[in-house]
């Protein structure tokens, strides 16, 4: 079996598709389509693309499809810092100071801080002059599970942690490689306190429109909920993995906070 035939059967199994609901899909024949998974038959360029997009993948499993099936890969994958990510870097710089006086944050696939407004800033020195300790690139999954990150401070914790552990779960199984060993989540679960019945609780707060959240800081309590925003039709895979967090305040005395 070739590189690209162990991964695009992966990728066709991880979709719980079978061969011939595939092959119907994507208009081809399922002989065609067991040939190229056991390697009797090479893909042409266009048919990487054309199983790519039947399979809704996103652009770095569509790269790597290319790649395994010897062809070169057709979305870049580059630093935001880059002379070419300048338009996507000053729209996201946009948006996070837009919001001020409230928080911000930018994030990648595996919730690892890319960047963040100066309210953010700010809540984050007052956490760590509280007791926090943060990493020089915070994890936020990691950082509202651990005893020395956010955890202290989120009033309702187990239920804010129990719908963020849903929702990598749930993104994970959403993605191409479904079926493959989901990291983020493993090393969450492996942190100390993680509620043991976090995939079958129901979360809370079902009668408001967005699921809030309570952050103690000193003496100061402050009631948020967040919107989570993406770049629209990406064609870079650092573009397509960010992901913009506003938060907002839920009553007059948070808003307050944030405006004084």
């Amino acid at each position: 079996m070739s590189a690209f035939g162990t991964l695009f059967r992966e990728m066709r199994q991880g979709k719980r598709l079978s061969q011939m609901d595939f092959a119907l899909e994507c208009e081809v024949s399922a002989k065609h389509i067991s040939f190229l998974e056991t390697g009797r038959s090479q893909p042409s360029k266009g048919m990487v693309l054309h199983l790519a997009q039947m399979l809704q993948t996103d652009l770095a499993a569509t790269n790597r499809l290319l790649s395994a099936a010897g062809y070169s890969q057709v979305y870049s994958d580059q630093d935001l810092n880059a002379p070419g990510m300048a338009m996507i870097k000053e729209a996201l710089d946009h948006l996070l100071q837009a919001h001020l006086p409230y928080p911000a944050v930018v994030f990648d696939h595996e919730y690892y801080l890319v960047m963040a407004n100066t309210a953010m800033q700010a809540m984050m020195v007052r956490m760590m002059e509280l007791g926090a300790h943060f990493p020089a690139r915070p994890n936020f999954l990691l950082s509202l599970l651990d005893n020395e990150g956010m955890k202290p401070f989120v009033g309702d914790w187990e239920n804010i942690a129990c719908h963020m552990l849903q929702r990598v779960y749930h993104e994970h199984l959403a993605g191409p490689f479904r079926d493959q060993p989901n990291r983020l989540l493993e090393h969450a679960l492996t942190l100390p306190g993680v509620p043991q019945n976090w995939k079958s609780h129901v979360v809370e707060h079902l009668d408001y429109p967005a699921i809030p959240f309570t952050l103690n800081l000193g003496d100061q309590q402050l009631r948020i909920f967040s919107t989570i925003a993406t770049i629209g039709t990406p064609l870079d895979v650092t573009a397509q993995n960010l992901r913009i967090e506003h938060f907002f305040p839920m009553d007059e005395r948070s808003k307050a906070f944030w405006q004084s």
